[in-house]
């Protein structure tokens, strides 16, 4: 059987023997240590490895600043990290979105450690994983609760981004401040990071949440495309729509004709992984289709690892939600489940045979 080869990065000699000897009996790794972020890098100049196992909190380099490097090299290897913060089932959904392998909290179970190694990193996997993100190495600033100022560097553009006991504060660039800065930044490509610990701003942009920053930047580069190629001049200066302008069209539109319904109050088309609305129509101030959505999204997640652990060898066509004056209908598209419809429905008004029926079909005209 091919061995992966990992790079456990612990500053803690203890720690990190009895973890490299565990997992090197497992017959799965082949165990590359290093005791701090710094002696990891000069052994990655050195020698090619499949993964890496990095502690945050450690002295002469930490495992942040470790990430940044390996971000901004385009390393592209899977990463799964140890900290002594706790992590939610959540957290750990949204870090793997992020491009973190796994995440574990110290003190760790041998075993577990072992056992979740395999399934994360194991030669099958390998190569599957893109690597860390810029997102996901701002998520993980929030996890360690850090005070300070992160740096990137993309292009000849600079941008800051100031964290507060692990909250966004305040960013900035050239051209944008506050959550638009953020925007910004996380488009760049092949980022330079520097970290400075400790350092606060001298103004307070931001009040939203990390979390809530990151899925609305996912959102707008999920909604940008590059720009259709220049067409040759003719009678007529109107141009073709692109085809994703099209498909984008025909979603609203399968969407409009879902607030014909009986009852229908409002209707999201939302990605299962990041809770992010594709497309919405209706709602109101009292009915908030994107905190629905995102809300209908942990759900799913939750009702889909329970069937997993349940050996159900079967997908989720809907799920219905009963309020006392609403229905909250959650409609899949495809066996995939990728993506799902969440349609609200006044109760007293909605008739759920024909608003089943009618997602249905609904569901049939994006066929996405």
């Amino acid at each position: 059987m091919t061995t992966t080869s990992l790079l456990l990065v612990e500053d803690d000699e203890f720690v990190r023997l009895s973890l490299a000897r565990a997992l090197n009996r497992s017959g799965v790794f082949a165990v590359l240590p290093a005791e701090n972020g710094q002696h990891a890098l000069e052994l990655l100049d050195g020698q090619q490895v499949d993964a890496i196992l990095t502690d945050l909190q450690m002295p002469v380099m930490d495992g942040l600043t470790l990430l940044g490097h390996l971000l901004q090299r385009g390393a592209g290897l899977p990463v799964a990290v140890m900290t002594g913060h706790r992590i939610t089932a959540d957290l750990r959904e949204r870090l793997q979105q992020y491009g973190i392998a796994a995440t574990f909290t110290k003190p760790i179970d041998i075993s577990f450690l072992a056992d979740e190694l395999q399934r994360s990193l194991s030669p099958a996997t390998v190569g599957r994983m893109a690597g860390i993100t810029l997102f996901g190495f701002l998520q993980l600033i929030e996890v360690e609760q850090k005070t300070g100022l992160i740096v990137v560097r993309a292009a000849g553009e600079e941008g800051r981004i100031y964290f507060d006991h692990g909250r966004p504060a305040h960013a900035e660039t050239r051209l944008a401040h506050g959550p638009a800065a953020v925007y910004e930044i996380v488009r760049w490509t092949d980022p330079k990071l520097e970290i400075f610990y400790k350092r606060t701003p001298r103004e307070r942009t931001i009040k939203e949440s990390l979390q809530h920053i990151l899925m609305e930047a996912a959102r707008l580069l999920d909604e940008s495309s590059p720009a259709a190629p220049a067409r040759e001049q003719g009678n007529t200066h109107q141009e073709a729509a692109t085809p994703v302008e099209t498909r984008k069209s025909e979603v609203q539109a399968a969407l409009a004709e879902a607030l014909t319904m009986d009852g229908a109050l409002g209707i999201a088309l939302i990605d299962a992984a990041s809770g992010l609305s594709l497309g919405s129509a209706g709602g109101s101030p009292m009915v908030n289709l994107e905190l629905a959505g995102a809300a209908a999204a942990d759900l799913v997640r939750t009702k889909l690892r329970v069937m997993t652990a349940l050996g159900l060898k079967d997908t989720i066509e809907d799920v219905m939600i009963t309020f006392g004056k609403q229905y909250h209908l959650i409609r899949f598209l495809g066996p995939d489940q990728n993506l799902f419809l969440y349609v609200v429905l006044d109760r007293e008004r909605s008739n759920l045979g024909m608003a089943r029926h009618k997602l249905a079909a609904i569901g049939r005209l994006i066929a996405l």
